[in-house]
């Protein structure tokens, strides 16, 4: 059988912590990932797997993350030319 698991990052800790989750599908474990944040306060980030295949990561605001992707520029980059 396989699992669904976090990979939880702390701040300043060389060692990983990895929690198992009681989820049949992919909705249930992205759902448990709240409980699982509200437990390690004070984390980085905590990556979802369903074996080898990576779900997705979660990270924390409190620690300067973005809580949502930063959506594309609609203006164009414009770039100085070196002289």
């Amino acid at each position: 059988m396989i699992s669904y698991y976090c990979i939880v990052n702390m701040p300043g800790v060389p060692a990983r912590e990895i929690q198992f989750l009681n989820a049949c599908d992919d909705a249930g474990a992205v759902s448990a990932l709240a409980s699982v944040a509200a437990q390690w306060v004070g984390f980085d980030t905590i990556c979802l797997y369903h074996g080898e295949r990576f779900i997705k990561v979660v990270s924390n605001p409190g620690q300067g993350f973005p809580q949502n992707a930063l959506p594309p520029s609609a203006r164009p980059i414009i770039l100085d030319k070196a002289a």
